[in-house]
């Protein structure tokens, strides 16, 4: 007898066979796929790195001459790779720019715990989105890229036009890898304009 996994299922069975401790990362690959994100030898920001499926992927594309910088509240449930370093930070705390050097990309996929009230999640994503965007245009290179997560609600359309400010190309995009159902999408950010 034959049974289909369903779209969920399906991404999670194949993140545990490819050795992903998440599915999050066929979002970020689908996205990479489509606007090219990551070059060789990039340095790249990872905010709200853990588990450490967006890490392990981004090490491989930036290669040996890469490096990662990883930063989460939680621990990684990943062997750190060779070109990566993680560090055990909230984004908010003040002293996290010392530890931060120039990125040609940063990725944010960071969270909040959701509550299943839709304009509170909505309100706490922004908080941490807007965070990282201000890490982004604080440490990004002139032509960097930025990649963050979003759900659709309240505030969101005008956090996009500030983004436009910054970036000559920015798109919503919504990855295959979405759960049904979820107002979840990212937003990809190219060639930062250095002020």
């Amino acid at each position: 007898m034959r049974y289909y996994l369903s779209k969920e299922n399906f991404y999670t069975q194949k993140a545990k066979e490819e050795g992903y401790p998440a599915r999050s990362v066929y979002k970020l690959q689908e996205i990479d796929r489509k606007f090219s994100i990551f070059q060789e030898g990039n340095v790249v920001l990872d905010l709200g790195g853990a588990p450490g499926s967006w890490l392990l992927y981004i090490s491989k594309k930036v290669g040996p001459k890469g490096r990662v910088v990883a930063v989460d509240t939680e621990e990684l449930k990943i062997e750190l790779p060779a070109n990566a370093i993680f560090i055990k930070k909230s984004v908010f705390d003040e002293q996290l720019r010392a530890d931060l050097s120039y990125f040609n990309v940063v990725v944010s996929d960071l969270a909040p715990g959701t509550t299943g009230l839709h304009e509170k999640d909505v309100a706490d994503c922004l908080e941490l989105v807007q965070r990282a965007f201000e890490i982004a245009c604080q440490t990004l290179e002139a032509g960097g890229n930025f990649v963050c997560k979003l759900f659709e609600g309240p505030g969101v359309n005008d956090f996009v036009k500030e983004v436009k400010e910054k970036f000559k190309v920015v798109k919503k995009y919504r990855p295959q890898a979405i759960r049904k159902g979820s107002r979840e999408f990212y937003l990809v950010a190219k060639d930062f304009i250095h002020s």
